[in-house]
């Protein structure tokens, strides 16, 4: 499935369904705005203007407004993500610019700050 039709999928989804009750017998209803598609096997790249290279990553899920990606390899510092960051898709050969929301280890949360564009630096 495309990245655009993920997109427009996750668009005409009207409902959120709520998340899986959480272990400790806690209310954990979803409270998300957007609906997010899990993806399996969907690679990219992470780049910022403090990282020496792009950084591979593999898509994890993905929504409308951002995604939430691991990074492959070591963690990045926080501090080389937080002045803003590039988004790369490989399988559709565009990119985004987010903004980090969170991060856990090597697992990023990302919020997208732009549309999709065309590469502006080469990707592996």
């Amino acid at each position: 499935m495309s990245l655009l039709d993920t997109i427009a999928r996750a668009l005409t989804f009207r409902t959120v369904r709520p998340a899986e009750p959480a272990k400790n017998g806690r209310d954990s209803a979803e409270m998300r705005r957007l609906r997010r598609v899990r993806q399996r096997m969907r690679s990219g790249a992470v780049w910022s203007d403090k990282l020496i290279a792009p950084r591979p990553c593999m898509f994890k899920d993905l929504s409308v407004g951002g995604a939430q990606v691991e990074i492959l390899g070591a963690p990045i510092k926080p501090g080389l993500l937080m002045d803003g960051l590039w988004l790369y898709f490989d399988t559709e050969k565009h990119e985004v610019s987010c903004s980090l929301v969170w991060m856990n280890g090597r697992t990023l949360g990302l919020r997208f700050e732009g549309a999709l564009r065309p590469p502006s630096r080469k990707y592996g």
